[in-house]
């Protein structure tokens, strides 16, 4: 089984720092470049070309999604539509990955994992699921980090997708049908518009009822939020998903727990000078 790595390097600065820290921490994870990919935006320009072909990685040019922003990722589902692989794996750019994610992958069902709080609120996806005739009751469950709240089943966090091949281009239809929907009608979402790409996911996923597995919290691991996660909910956190916390030099900044600071300090030690990379990462 061949997985491929995506992810999007857009125009402000610092999707350039977090493409560093991701290629540098998934090649040193010992994921081959030849599979990974940078879906590079136009308005990027060559400087997120550059990086990616320095770590040896190809870039392709992304169109923008809809809102030009948050549903940016969804069109990662059609730009590899020639290249041979099993399963995609659609990542944000703010990610960190330890290990190669073989384990994890299957090529018969999507895998993502829940929200850890609910946004958008319930009666807001209710608001949202009625708008578009959606008349099934979707699942619900507690979000992994308010075990008080609920959410649908389906309410996933869009940082890591495992979306085997067979369901790309039906997937990606769907999702880029209703996030065009609920971006010209995004006062549904009220403030909570910022998650148009991760409703319009759900929703797709809901429509077309595609077969799902949840994966493990440890597979898309909040470090900004990990004081407030159960320590029996994990075992040891194998994508730190770190959303925009890093520091001046570059580094995951640490959350407080003592098993996740490992796992970051592991990550910012493969980093350092004397591995060879620091100077490319963050020179």
């Amino acid at each position: 089984m061949r997985l491929q790595y995506s992810f999007v390097i857009d125009q402000n600065p610092r999707f350039l720092a977090e493409a560093r820290l991701f290629l540098g921490a998934l090649i040193g994870a010992g994921v081959a470049p030849a599979d990974i990919v940078a879906q590079v935006t136009t308005r990027c320009g060559q400087s997120g070309r550059a990086l990616a072909e320095s770590f040896g990685v190809r870039a392709l040019e992304l169109p923008l999604g809809p809102d030009g922003t948050y549903c940016n990722k969804i069109n990662q589902l059609f730009t590899l539509a020639s290249d041979a692989f099993d399963v995609l794996v659609a990542c944000d750019t703010d990610l960190a990955i330890t290990r190669p994610l073989d384990a994890a992958a299957s090529v018969h069902t999507i895998r993502a994992k829940r929200v850890d709080q609910p946004n958008p609120p319930l009666p807001v996806l209710e608001s949202v699921r009625a708008f578009l005739g959606i008349t099934a009751q979707p699942a619900l469950l507690a979000p992994s980090a308010t075990a008080q709240e609920a959410t649908y089943a389906l309410n996933c966090n869009g940082g890591l997708l495992m979306i085997p091949r067979q369901f790309m281009q039906p997937l990606g239809e769907q999702w880029l049908q209703y996030a065009e929907i609920l971006h010209a009608q995004r006062h549904l979402l009220q403030r909570w518009v910022n998650h148009i790409d991760q409703v319009s996911w759900a929703f797709a996923m809901i429509r077309l009822n595609l077969p799902f597995s949840e994966l493990p919290i440890d597979y898309n691991f909040p470090t900004t939020l990990a004081k407030q996660i159960p320590s029996s909910g994990y075992a040891e956190p194998i994508v730190l998903h770190y959303h925009r916390a890093i520091d001046r030099k570059g580094r995951i900044k640490r959350c407080g727990v003592p098993a996740v600071d490992a796992v970051i300090h592991r990550v910012n030690r493969s980093l350092n000078p004397r591995r060879g990379l620091w100077s490319r990462l963050f020179g």
